[in-house]
C-alpha cells in the first residue's frame, strides 16, 4: 500500500504597498523599520507638495516687464560689472509723472551701486560710482518725507541717495543695523557693536552725538546684530539672543525685556520677516519668532543643515521662507559641489502647511524679494561660476542652463512585517518624463530605467528581503512628473 506524502510549502499571502502621497513628512525619532513604508528620507530637486515628484526650484536670468501694461512680454535685465555681491530694491514716488517706480540694485566689483526700472525702459544700467570697498549695508528709508537708500560700509562715508540727489556725511558712524520707529531712530554701529544707538532726530544726515542716546547691552547674549520694527515693538537681534524693547509713554525711558537666549549662535543674515513671523538660523536648528517665544521648525531636511553656516542668507517670499545654505548631503556631488562652494543649497519653508523642500547644487549668495503690486519676484545672487548673474526663481528644476539631478528616497522598512521575509514582484508607476527606479533590500539591489510616458507602468522586479528602500532619480528638468507609485508581492508566513 502507497501512502501519499504532502510536500510541506511556506504559506504566503498577497500585499500592496501604495505611495499615495510623495509629500509625507519624515518620521523623525523612530527606527526605520517600524516606520510607514510611505514616508521620506531624503528628497533634494523635487517638488513634493502636490503629492507627486515635479521639477524643483530653480534659476534663471532675471527679467523684467518693460511696462507696467504689458507684464507678460520681458526682457532680460542686463547687468554690469563680473561679480555681484549685494542686492536691495528701491520704491520711489515720482511726483512730476504721479506714480511709484520701482527699482532692483545691485553692487558689483567695480564698487558701483547699479540699478535698474523694474517697469520701464532700460537702454542702460544707472551707475553710482562709490569708495566702497566691499558691499555696503544698504537700507530702505524716509528722509524729510522722500524715498531714500542709506550705504554705509567700510572704505567711504554715508551716502544717501534721496530721490535723485546724492548726498554724505561725515558724522556718521559705519552701521551695521538700522530701523525708524515711532519717531525714533535706532541703529547698531560698527564701532560699539555692545550698545544701541537711539535719537529723536531722524533725519540721519544730522547725527551727532550730542544728540544720540546710547543703551548698553553687556551680557552672555552677546552683541547686537539686527535691529527689527516688528509688532509695534523694537526687536534687538543678538549673537545668543533676542530682546525687545518699549518706549514707557510718561517719558523716553525704556522698558527691556529678554525674551530668548540661544546655546548657539544666531546667523544675522538668515533673519527674515514674515507675517507673524521672524525666521533665523542658529548653530543648532531653524527657528521662528512670533514675538513672545522661539520654536523650532521641525521638518526632516532641517538635519542636513551643516553645523558651520557661516555663508546662509535668508529671505521670505509669498508665504515660504527661503534659506540659502551648507547642507551635508551623504554621497556624490550635484551641482556647484563639483567646485569650491560657500553655499550648496536652498532651503524652502512653506509656512501655511509646514512642508520643506531642498534645492541642491546652487551656490547662492544673497536673496532679494522684489515687492510690487504688478509682478513680485524673488532674485538671487551667486557665488562661484554664476557671479556675475543675477537670477530669478523657476519652477523648472535648473541653474541657468544646467539640470540639477532630482532625487527622492523612502525610509528603509520591513512594510508593517516585521521579522518575515517578503517578494516584491511587481512595480506599477507613472512617470511623464524618463527616470530610473531603484528598489534595495537587506538581500539585492535592482535598477530600472524608464522612459516617460503617459500612462501606467509596469515592471517585473522580483527583490527578496525583510527591509526594503525605494529610490527614484530623474534629471528631466521642467517635464518631470512621477506619481501613481505602487509596489506589489508577497508575504512568507
Amino acid at each position: 500500500m502507497f501512502y501519499r506524502n504532502a510536500l510541506k510549502t511556506k504559506k504566503t499571502q498577497s500585499k500592496t504597498f501604495e505611495f499615495d502621497m510623495f509629500s509625507s513628512p519624515a518620521q523623525t525619532g523612530k527606527d526605520d523599520s517600524v516606520c510607514d513604508f510611505n514616508l521620506t528620507d531624503e528628497c533634494y530637486n523635487f517638488r513634493t507638495n502636490s503629492g507627486a515628484l515635479v521639477s524643483g526650484y530653480g534659476f534663471e536670468d532675471f527679467a523684467s516687464p518693460l511696462s507696467k501694461t504689458d507684464l507678460e512680454n520681458e526682457s532680460t535685465v542686463a547687468i554690469s560689472g563680473n561679480e555681484i555681491s549685494a542686492l536691495w530694491s528701491f520704491e520711489w514716488y515720482d511726483k512730476a509723472n504721479d506714480e511709484n517706480k520701482y527699482y532692483s540694485m545691485y553692487f558689483n566689483d567695480q564698487m558701483k551701486i547699479c540699478y535698474d526700472d523694474m517697469f520701464g525702459a532700460r537702454p542702460t544700467t544707472l551707475l553710482v560710482n562709490t569708495s566702497f570697498t566691499v558691499a555696503p549695508v544698504g537700507i530702505r528709508y524716509k528722509l524729510d518725507g522722500i524715498d531714500s537708500m542709506i550705504f554705509s560700509g567700510k572704505g567711504q562715508n554715508l551716502l544717501v541717495l534721496k530721490g535723485q540727489s546724492q548726498l554724505t556725511s561725515e558724522n556718521v558712524p559705519r552701521l551695521i543695523s538700522i530701523c525708524s520707529h515711532f519717531g525714533k531712530l535706532f541703529a547698531i554701529t560698527a564701532e560699539a557693536r555692545g550698545r544701541l544707538v537711539y535719537t529723536d532726530n531722524e533725519n540721519i544726515l544730522e547725527w551727532s552725538d550730542e544728540q544720540t542716546k546710547n543703551l548698553d547691552f553687556s551680557d552672555s547674549r552677546g552683541n547686537l546684530t539686527k535691529i527689527v520694527s516688528f509688532d509695534d515693538y523694537v526687536y534687538i537681534f543678538r549673537e545668543y539672543g533676542i530682546t525687545r524693547i518699549s518706549e514707557y509713554s510718561s517719558d523716553s525711558e525704556f522698558a527691556i525685556t529678554h525674551l530668548y537666549q540661544s546655546d548657539s549662535y544666531i546667523y544675522p543674515n538668515s533673519i527674515a520677516h514674515s507675517g507673524d513671523r521672524i525666521y533665523f538660523l542658529e548653530k543648532s536648528g531653524l527657528k521662528y519668532f512670533n514675538g513672545s517665544s522661539v520654536r523650532s521648525v521641525e521638518a526632516n531636511e532641517v538635519k542636513n543643515l551643516s553645523l558651520v553656516n557661516n555663508n546662509c542668507y535668508g529671505q521670505c517670499f509669498e508665504g515660504k521662507y527661503f534659506l540659502a545654505c551648507k547642507m551635508d548631503f551623504q554621497e556624490g556631488q550635484v551641482g556647484c559641489e563639483t567646485s569650491s562652494f560657500a553655499n550648496n543649497a536652498l532651503l524652502v519653508y512653506d509656512e501655511a502647511d509646514e512642508h520643506c523642500e531642498v534645492v541642491r547644487g546652487i551656490d547662492i549668495r544673497s536673496m532679494l524679494a522684489l515687492q510690487n503690486p504688478y509682478k513680485p519676484k524673488l532674485i538671487a545672487c551667486f557665488y562661484g561660476e554664476n557671479k556675475a548673474k543675477l537670477g530669478q526663481l523657476t519652477e523648472e528644476g535648473k541653474a541657468f542652463s544646467l539640470l540639477l539631478p532630482a532625487k527622492w528616497q523612502s525610509v528603509k522598512s520591513d512594510l508593517g512585517q516585521a521579522g518575515k521575509r517578503k517578494k516584491i514582484k511587481k512595480i506599477l508607476i507613472k512617470s511623464l518624463s524618463d527616470c530610473t527606479l531603484t528598489i534595495k533590500s537587506d538581500e539585492e539591489e535592482k535598477s530600472f530605467a524608464l522612459a516617460g510616458q503617459d500612462k501606467l507602468q509596469e515592471l517585473s522586479c522580483n527583490v527578496v528581503g525583510k527591509e526594503f528602500v525605494v529610490l527614484l532619480s530623474s534629471q528631466s528638468g521642467p517635464s518631470t512628473k512621477i506619481s501613481s507609485l505602487v509596489l506589489s508581492g508577497i508575504v512568507e508566513n
